[in-house]
Protein backbone atom coordinates (compact mmCIF):
# COMPACT_ATOMS: atom_id res chain seq x y z
CA UNK A 1 0.00 0.00 0.00
CA UNK A 2 1.32 3.67 -0.64
CA UNK A 3 1.07 6.65 1.65
CA UNK A 4 -1.30 9.33 0.96
CA UNK A 5 0.33 12.42 -0.55
CA UNK A 6 -0.42 14.38 2.75
CA UNK A 7 1.95 11.40 4.51
CA UNK A 8 5.11 10.98 5.20
CA UNK A 9 7.57 8.82 2.90
CA UNK A 10 7.99 6.58 5.98
CA UNK A 11 7.32 2.76 6.55
CA UNK A 12 5.90 3.68 10.11
CA UNK A 13 2.75 5.31 8.68
CA UNK A 14 0.68 3.14 7.03
CA UNK A 15 -2.13 4.17 5.86
CA UNK A 16 -5.39 3.14 7.99
CA UNK A 17 -3.59 2.42 10.85
CA UNK A 18 -3.32 5.28 14.34
CA UNK A 19 -0.27 6.72 14.41
CA UNK A 20 1.45 6.04 18.24
CA UNK A 21 1.99 8.85 20.62
CA UNK A 22 4.32 8.91 23.48
CA UNK A 23 4.16 11.54 26.75
CA UNK A 24 7.06 11.62 28.71
CA UNK A 25 5.43 14.91 30.53
CA UNK A 26 5.68 15.97 34.61
CA UNK A 27 3.16 16.65 36.27
CA UNK A 28 0.86 13.68 35.69
CA UNK A 29 -2.10 15.97 35.68
CA UNK A 30 -0.67 17.82 32.47
CA UNK A 31 0.17 14.21 30.61
CA UNK A 32 -3.64 13.60 31.56
CA UNK A 33 -4.68 16.49 29.62
CA UNK A 34 -2.21 15.75 26.58
CA UNK A 35 -3.42 12.19 26.27
CA UNK A 36 -7.44 13.86 26.45
CA UNK A 37 -6.47 15.52 23.55
CA UNK A 38 -4.54 12.42 21.71
CA UNK A 39 -8.05 10.53 22.26
CA UNK A 40 -10.21 13.40 20.54
CA UNK A 41 -8.13 13.53 17.40
CA UNK A 42 -8.91 10.89 14.84
CA UNK A 43 -5.52 8.57 13.57
CA UNK A 44 -4.23 9.07 16.61
CA UNK A 45 -3.09 6.51 19.75
CA UNK A 46 -1.76 7.21 23.03
CA UNK A 47 1.25 4.73 22.74
CA UNK A 48 2.74 5.49 26.60
CA UNK A 49 2.35 7.92 29.01
CA UNK A 50 5.42 8.81 32.04
CA UNK A 51 6.34 11.15 34.35
CA UNK A 52 9.71 10.11 34.58
CA UNK A 53 12.49 9.31 31.94
CA UNK A 54 13.21 6.33 34.03
CA UNK A 55 9.78 4.54 33.40
CA UNK A 56 10.37 5.81 30.17
CA UNK A 57 13.51 4.66 29.44
CA UNK A 58 11.95 0.91 30.64
CA UNK A 59 9.21 1.00 28.61
CA UNK A 60 11.66 1.60 25.45
CA UNK A 61 13.14 -1.82 26.41
CA UNK A 62 9.84 -3.67 26.20
CA UNK A 63 7.98 -1.60 23.58
CA UNK A 64 7.70 -3.47 20.04
CA UNK A 65 4.99 -1.14 18.63
CA UNK A 66 6.94 1.67 18.08
CA UNK A 67 5.90 5.60 18.24
CA UNK A 68 5.26 8.61 15.81
CA UNK A 69 5.66 11.16 18.20
CA UNK A 70 7.36 11.73 21.09
CA UNK A 71 6.51 14.67 23.47
CA UNK A 72 9.62 14.93 25.87
CA UNK A 73 9.50 17.13 29.19
CA UNK A 74 12.71 19.38 29.35
CA UNK A 75 12.33 19.20 33.11
CA UNK A 76 11.46 16.26 33.81
CA UNK A 77 12.38 15.73 38.02
CA UNK A 78 14.49 12.84 37.43
CA UNK A 79 16.79 15.09 35.24
CA UNK A 80 16.63 11.89 32.53
CA UNK A 81 15.20 13.88 29.42
CA UNK A 82 19.24 13.85 27.68
CA UNK A 83 19.80 10.41 27.92
CA UNK A 84 15.99 10.07 27.05
CA UNK A 85 16.37 11.57 23.95
CA UNK A 86 19.15 10.43 23.09
CA UNK A 87 17.41 7.16 23.64
CA UNK A 88 14.69 7.30 21.97
CA UNK A 89 16.71 9.10 18.28
CA UNK A 90 18.76 5.74 18.61
CA UNK A 91 15.92 3.81 18.27
CA UNK A 92 16.18 1.32 14.88
CA UNK A 93 13.25 3.64 13.24
CA UNK A 94 12.89 6.65 15.29
CA UNK A 95 9.82 8.85 15.34
CA UNK A 96 9.43 12.74 15.39
CA UNK A 97 10.72 13.74 18.95
CA UNK A 98 9.20 17.35 20.52
CA UNK A 99 10.75 19.24 23.54
CA UNK A 100 8.26 20.48 25.77
CA UNK A 101 9.90 23.59 27.23
CA UNK A 102 9.08 26.17 30.06
CA UNK A 103 9.87 29.11 26.85
CA UNK A 104 10.43 28.72 23.84
CA UNK A 105 13.87 31.15 23.88
CA UNK A 106 16.76 31.13 21.40
CA UNK A 107 18.82 29.37 23.93
CA UNK A 108 16.57 26.51 24.61
CA UNK A 109 16.11 25.81 20.87
CA UNK A 110 19.74 25.73 21.15
CA UNK A 111 19.97 23.33 23.44
CA UNK A 112 17.61 21.24 21.97
CA UNK A 113 18.73 20.80 18.35
CA UNK A 114 22.60 19.70 20.16
CA UNK A 115 20.52 16.98 21.41
CA UNK A 116 19.29 16.07 17.69
CA UNK A 117 15.60 18.34 18.79
CA UNK A 118 13.97 20.23 16.43
CA UNK A 119 10.28 21.13 17.77
CA UNK A 120 9.59 22.82 20.81
CA UNK A 121 6.54 23.68 22.10
CA UNK A 122 5.88 25.78 25.21
CA UNK A 123 4.65 23.03 27.86
CA UNK A 124 1.57 23.40 29.47
CA UNK A 125 0.46 25.30 25.86
CA UNK A 126 -2.59 22.36 24.64
CA UNK A 127 -3.62 24.26 21.73
CA UNK A 128 -0.41 24.10 20.38
CA UNK A 129 0.05 20.71 20.97
CA UNK A 130 -3.64 20.10 19.52
CA UNK A 131 -2.19 22.01 16.65
CA UNK A 132 0.83 20.65 16.26
CA UNK A 133 -0.72 17.01 16.10
CA UNK A 134 -3.23 18.07 13.64
CA UNK A 135 -0.93 19.59 11.16
CA UNK A 136 0.83 15.85 11.39
CA UNK A 137 -2.23 14.05 10.74
CA UNK A 138 -3.48 15.75 7.58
Amino acid sequence: MHPSPQAPASERIQVGRPQRVLLVVDPPALAERMAEVIASLPRLQLAGAFSTAQDAMEWTVWDRAGWHFAFVDLNLTDGGTQPLVQRLLSAPRPGTVVALGAHLWQEIRQDCARMGVYHLLEKGDLVAFRGFLEEQVR
